[in-house]
């Protein structure tokens, strides 16, 4: 499995709801050095989102996030959604995140519901796909501060 939200696998940046400025722009995302962030606008009010657009309608197997460090701007609760089309999208996660740094992953082969925790080892009786050219990363709450962070997004399929 690839990452297909990174540039050299045909992923973009399809849109944002804000960023905080140019060092902190959204993409920063398309970049593996996992000290560049998105930082939301620190006046825009919560909820955050950030679209990636795939390169063609892919199958996908895992999406997550990766967080950079520990601090009030740490996201605590995480929607994912997926589209074909970039207009109708489904919710695929709704879930609260740690405060810490590190990888948060999930895991979509063979859900058969949305995903409340994280725990990319539960398998699922239903085998469908999930098909999608967009997926849209949404931040509904943090620890405090103004407005998200991320460092890193990934969208994990062939």
């Amino acid at each position: 499995m690839k990452n297909l939200a990174m540039p050299d696998n045909g992923g973009s940046i399809h849109f944002f709801t804000s960023q905080y400025h140019h060092e902190s722009r959204c993409l920063n995302l398309m970049n593996r050095d996992p000290c560049l962030v998105w930082f939301s606008h620190n006046l825009a009010p919560l909820p955050q989102h950030f679209i990636i657009k795939l390169q063609k309608l892919s199958q996908i197997k895992r999406v997550g996030i990766y967080i950079h460090g520990e601090n009030n701007q740490n996201p605590k609760h995480i929607q994912i959604h997926v589209s074909k089309d970039g207009n109708e999208y489904n919710k695929l996660v709704d879930a609260e995140i740690e405060q810490r740094s590190g990888d948060f992953l999930y895991d979509l082969c063979g859900m058969n519901q949305i995903i409340e925790k994280v725990n990319i080892f539960d398998t699922n009786e239903n085998k469908e796909e999930i098909s999608a050219q967009y997926v849209k990363f949404e931040f509904t709450e943090n620890y405090g501060g103004s407005g998200v962070y991320v460092a890193k997004c990934y969208v994990f399929g062939e």
